[in-house]
């Protein structure tokens, strides 16, 4: 196996095989620091990957959901749809893994996060998955995560779900581009709603419509910003629009009252005055007069 081939399987490209599977277990534990910790990890993360028959160390690892008792053994993947799995090209760009949607990236089946079951893995049960939720981030979608971009859709699925969503945003490099740059953030006076589910409210707050609706009212009567200021933006576009009265009920008169026009400049000679003291006035005087003569 070699790294595209891992990379493949990571992204749900090709069907795991053992040998990943193990070796990915026994990434986890060491990320987690060894121990009874670590192994309690990757064990985990075998079982929901379907590890049964599978081992970590020297203990075998089945697969956690039972029935009377008797551990089952995973059913076979397809590996059918669009790509590893996915049901369409927007299915690889809206988080959640392959069949889902979600306020972070997966890339392997995380429909056991979904607590409520409405398609949509929320950021509150992404964080309540744990471990779990972590081990649906390999690969791409770990880096995606990891440089702070978000999933297609994922703001609008968060403001839908009212005192249950969260004001997710990007953050490192993903909050950098989604800012516009160094540009972007000078103009800028506060995050843009590229930036936040709702730049007017802290991230990482819950959607509460009370809550929104005074963060909102507040953004209103805020300061506007330096594109706004420089008029670069439509609604600041015209600072002198024309103002139209109806002078009639039928409105068959329309009159249209233009803006004051600025009284014409009136232009002050600023040439300084020139003073010759009383003595150069008299000798200049004499000059003068003898000139005349």
């Amino acid at each position: 196996m070699g790294f595209f081939d891992d990379l493949a399987m990571g992204f749900g490209a090709k069907p795991k095989t053992q040998d990943f599977k193990e070796r990915t277990a026994a990434t986890i534990a060491k990320n987690k620091g060894g121990g009874a910790a670590g192994a309690a990890a990757a064990e985990k993360y075998l079982s929901d990957v379907g590890g049964s028959g599978l081992s970590f160390g020297n203990t075998p690892v089945g697969n956690l959901s039972n029935s009377g008792g008797q551990f089952q053994q995973p059913a076979p993947s397809s590996g059918g749809g669009f790509f590893g799995g996915y049901t369409s090209g927007a299915d690889l760009i809206d988080g959640g893994g392959p069949g889902m949607a979600g306020a972070q990236f997966s890339n392997v089946p995380s429909g056991h996060l979904d607590t409520n079951g409405d398609g949509y893995i929320s950021e509150m049960e992404y964080n309540a998955g744990g471990n779990s939720a972590l081990a649906t981030q390999g690969g791409i979608s770990s880096l995606s995560n990891k440089l702070g971009f978000r999933p297609l859709g994922s703001y609008a699925q968060e403001r839908n779900l009212r005192s249950a969503g969260t004001n997710i945003g990007t953050s490192g490099i993903g909050d950098f581009l989604a800012s516009g740059g160094m540009m972007g953030s000078f103009l800028n006076s506060g995050p843009t709603s590229l930036q936040l589910a709702n730049p007017n409210m802290p991230e990482g707050a819950t959607l509460i419509p009370g809550a929104v609706s005074v963060y909102d009212e507040k953004a209103e009567m805020a300061e506007p910003s330096l594109m706004e200021k420089l008029r670069l933006t439509p609604e600041f576009a015209n600072p002198n629009p024309i103002n139209v009265t109806d002078n009639s009920s039928d409105n068959s008169s329309i009159k249209a009252v233009e803006p004051p026009k600025p009284a014409a400049p009136v232009v002050v000679s600023r040439q300084p005055a020139i003073h010759i003291a009383p003595s150069r006035q008299y000798a200049y005087g004499g000059i003068v007069s003898l000139g005349r003569r």
